[in-house]
């Protein structure tokens, strides 16, 4: 269930927290039934920490849909088996279909339904593209921040749909 909803995260960012024109429907959608399988060159499991760590160009795939990175770490509430923290470093980036997310860290806050996306923050499908210095996703309520620091605007590129087509 952890790595489901990780990955489930990552498919919302891309359909829903960006402006309406990522959000087109595609053929297929995420099967959370699906396993997911996550390769790694080691995996560390930091039982008094409640941490397991994965390392060394990270792989979690589920269906159509693959998140890249070099260390993904699972944090677990202290009582329970339940997430209460992932984050992926280094070179995130998850693709699903034509939709593409990308960034230095990436972190899934279960409790408070957040995932952030931080350092040059990329969302792109087709070509349409969403950047800035952090991507924060509020789940519970469908809303999307995106920041830039003073020197890095964030920066939208929306093409209308009939000049997509005209290409």
């Amino acid at each position: 269930m952890t790595f489901r909803w990780f990955l489930f995260v990552f498919l919302t960012i891309v359909q829903c927290s960006v402006p309406q024109v990522f959000a087109a429907e595609v053929d297929g959608e995420l099967d959370r039934n699906q396993p997911i399988v996550v390769t790694a060159q080691q995996l560390e499991v930091l039982q008094q920490q409640r941490q397991s760590v994965f390392t060394g160009e990270v792989v979690a795939k589920q269906g159509d849909m693959t998140l890249y990175a070099e260390k993904l770490i699972i944090i677990f509430q202290q009582d329970q088996d339940q997430v209460e923290r992932m984050d992926a470093v280094g070179g995130v980036r998850v693709i699903q279909l034509d939709r593409v997310a990308t960034a230095e860290k990436a972190v899934f806050r279960q409790a408070e339904e957040t995932l952030v996306l931080v350092g040059s923050a990329e969302v792109t499908q087709g070509n349409n593209t969403v950047t800035g210095d952090e991507i924060t996703v509020f789940l519970k309520e469908n809303r999307t921040v995106i920041k830039s620091s003073e020197k890095n605007r964030v920066k939208a590129t929306i093409v209308p749909e009939k000049s997509q087509e005209q290409q």
